[in-house]
């Protein structure tokens, strides 16, 4: 049985986030329903990353400073 303090780690969700977006595209490709262009991956992956690099800089995703805390749990 999995630990309930591991649900509230924010790695993980980040995680599970990222591999959701790769299956709902795979699908997408292998259903023929839509396609991403490269133009469309890049923009997907700049907006990503400066989402992801605020969030990391807001301590938001890594949070040092919680007393007793384990890296990155909430």
């Amino acid at each position: 049985m999995m630990n309930k303090k591991r649900w509230r780690n924010y790695a993980l969700w980040v995680s599970i986030v990222s591999q959701v977006l790769l299956l709902v595209q795979l699908l997408g490709h292998l259903t023929g329903l839509f396609n991403l262009t490269d133009v469309m991956k890049h923009d997907i992956l700049a907006v990503t990353d400066v989402l992801l690099g605020l969030l990391a800089t807001l301590g938001i995703i890594s949070n040092p400073t919680k007393p007793g805390g384990q890296g990155y749990n909430l």
